[in-house]
Order: structure tokens, then sequence, then C-alpha cells
């Protein structure tokens, strides 16, 4: 048995080492909502700093702003990609491009904030993340029903607290910090009467805080959410398929949640701001995220997951055509590429098109909006669905966003 001193002291690393690792984030909301679209779960690939899409899905070579990069047919017939994703070429088919997506945010916090939410930042009506919404209105379930697998989160805004992401950026620190919880979970009791008497005579947001931290601990060390953190239980072949390195294991974690049935998880991977050596820089980068990309694919289909699947790819922009003097290429929002993939979409195809040069989009585009309202109605929200903020005021789920019908079909 604990004395209180040794208590107080246990919790307290312990909530620090929740916020360290990123949990402490999100609550247990039980809603009774029951999804409605064609996908039941959804992974966002989000690569963080803008990714080149000329290094990526829409290649130009043999132009002065395509650079060294060669481009590559894929499954499908007429669909070149940047030489840098051959798994991906393979798997074109489960695959849709878009290439005529634009963004009025050039800036990193302000382009983050817009593909996240789908609304232009206005730091007086905050909006939540698209994940946040996803919780709000999904159905009950045991786990979180929003995971961030990186260290970059967004607020929930008017959908709560209870709905903000819930972050792993460790898996196997997380597992550990579980398992400890676990065998000494009379500290969260203690804490809770600890505290009880300061709770009553103040109704801070801290306090509040506090008391639901406590209470979602406490849930959640019930379930058997840490074992679904745990990528030891993979075999050696398939942590190798993911690949040896973060972005492989954020991959092989965010595989096993959805296998659980997490409606939303989000995978980071940094290092996309390539102000300077944009090659070399993208190359790597591609290399981490062709396999680990592919190796997901492959795993959900094997699962028989992908059916009802959505596949999201995004960043925070596109890369300029123009090359840098560092050999690299700056923010360009007027070209931010994205991809869908799934077995609920129409897949094997682009939708869109750039110039020959890369330097603006040909025809008609889509806003950063309509992006939001595809994957919200896909997974059973509409995109006019109204809410009330905190401060009252009505909003929708999108800022006048319209679901693309290319692709939902």
């Amino acid at each position: 048995m604990f004395r209180s001193s040794s208590r107080r002291r246990f919790l307290g690393s312990s909530l620090a080492a929740l916020g360290t690792i990123g949990f402490g984030r999100a609550a247990f909301p039980w809603f009774t909502g029951v999804p409605t679209g064609k996908a039941k779960r959804c992974v966002l690939l989000w690569m963080n700093g803008g990714p080149s899409q000329l290094e990526t899905f829409d290649p130009k070579t043999g132009t002065s702003t395509g650079g060294p990069t060669e481009a590559t047919q894929t499954a499908v017939p007429g669909i070149s990609i940047a030489q840098n994703l051959p798994g991906l070429a393979q798997r074109m088919d489960k695959l849709a491009l878009l290439r005529n997506v634009t963004s009025e945010e050039g800036e990193h916090e302000r382009a983050q904030y817009y593909l996240h939410t789908g609304f232009r930042m206005v730091p007086a009506f905050p909006r939540p993340a698209l994940g946040s919404v996803i919780s709000h209105e999904w159905q009950e379930m045991d786990f979180p029903k929003y995971v961030l697998l990186g260290n970059q989160s967004h607020s929930p805004a008017y959908c709560g607290p209870d709905h903000a992401s819930f972050g792993v950026e460790n898996a196997d620190a997380a597992r550990q910090l579980l398992g400890q919880i676990r065998r000494r979970r009379d500290s969260l009791e203690f804490a809770r009467v600890l505290n009880s008497e300061f709770d009553g005579r103040n109704n801070f947001s801290a306090v509040a805080r506090r008391r639901s931290m406590l209470s979602r601990i406490e849930k959640l060390v019930t379930t058997p959410f840490g074992n679904a953190l745990n990528l030891t239980a993979e075999s050696a072949t398939t942590r190798q398929r993911y690949g040896d390195h973060e972005f492989g294991r954020r991959c092989l974690l965010a595989r096993r949640l959805l296998e659980r049935d997490v409606p939303f998880v989000e995978v980071q991977l940094d290092g996309w701001d390539t102000h300077i050596n944009n090659f070399q820089q993208v190359a790597q980068l591609a290399t981490m995220l062709d396999g680990a990309w592919s190796a997901l694919m492959d795993d959900l289909q094997s699962s028989g997951l992908w059916s009802d699947t959505l596949l999201v790819w995004m960043g925070d922009f596109g890369r300029t055509p123009t090359i840098n003097g560092q050999n690299g290429r700056d923010h360009f929002p007027a070209v931010t590429p994205v991809v869908l993939g799934g077995g609920c979409l129409k897949t094997g195809q682009t939708i869109g098109a750039t110039n020959r040069a890369g330097t603006a989009v040909d025809g008609d585009s889509y806003r950063v909006a309509d992006v939001s309202a595809t994957i919200l109605q896909l997974l059973g929200t509409s995109p006019d669905k109204e809410f009330t903020t905190s401060f009252g005021s009505p909003t929708h789920a999108t800022d006048n966003g319209t679901a693309i019908a290319e692709i939902i079909g």
C-alpha cells in the first residue's frame, strides 16, 4: 500500500507522462448515433509541412519545373505518378488522385487548421477537426473514437473536450503506462477523494478537465486498448513490411486500431517542408511513405476492411513549381494535393488536372471545404448538418462544401 505522498508522486508522474505521450486529450462520450455513410472508418495520412505534388502524385517530367523527378506508369493505363512511389503505382486502381484542389492558406499553422477543419482560421470562431466531428456523431464504443498518432493536435472546438484527439506519440510507452495505471488503480480513487473538496468549491475549467481526465483514465484501463498498442504481437515479417521507422510503426498501429473499429485514426509523417534539398528529402520520405502505405492497404484488403474504409492522404499545401536557389520548393497552396482511397469510392482515376508546367489548375477546381464535405458524407455526416457553438451561434459542418460527385458516385 502506498503512503499518501507516494500516491501523489505516482499520480503526478502518470499524468505528466500522459501529457508527454499525448494522452488526456479525449474522453469516452458514449454517443448513441449510428453511422449511415458508405465508410465505417477513416485513416488520415497527414504529411506535416506540405508535400510536393511534383515528386509524388503529379510529376512534370521533361519540364523546367519538373526537376529530376521521373514519372512511372501505374496499374491504371494513362495514369502516371512519381517514380518515388512504386508500391502505390501498383495499387493505383484502389486510389483516386485529386489534382485540382486549391487552398487560400500558405502559412503552416493556418493551412494545417484549414485542411483539418475545412474552415479558414478565425480565432474568435474556432472550428473542430474533422476527427472531432466524426467522434461527436459516432456510435457508442469502448475505445476513443479519434486517435492521433503523432504530436500535432487540433481543437475539438464546439464538439467539446470529450471529442478531442486521443494522442499516442509512442505506442510502447503508452502501453507500459497503461499497464502501470492498471496495476495501481487505487491511485485514481485516491486522487478523486483528495481533490473532491477543492473541486466542490471551484468550478474552474481546469478542475473539470482534471476530473474528466481521471474518469477517462479509469475507463481506459478496463478496455483492451493497451493490447492494440502492442506491436510485438505482430510477426517480424509484418513489422518489416511496414518499415523499421516511426511512420511505419504508426501505420501498423493504425491498422490495429481500425481492426478494433476505431472510426478515425490520423497518422502523421513530419519533414515535408522542403525549402532546401527538396528532391533528396522527398525521396527519403517517399520511401517510408510508399512501403508503409502499401502494407496498410494490403492488410486492410486481406482482412476485408478495405471495402468500407476511407483512406485520405494530404498535408498543409503543395510546393512551388519553381525550384528555388537552394534546390528546394516553397509553399504553393494554389495546388494542394489530395489522394483518397477505399472500397467505398470510385477509384483508379484522376480528378482534375494542372497545366503542363504545374503552375495552376487547368479547368475546374475544388475547394478544401469540398474535400471536407466528401469525407464527412462518406462517413455518414451531412456536410450541411447544423451545430450550435459553445457561444450559441449556429454553424454548419462545412463551409458550404459540396461532396465531390466523381469520387462518391
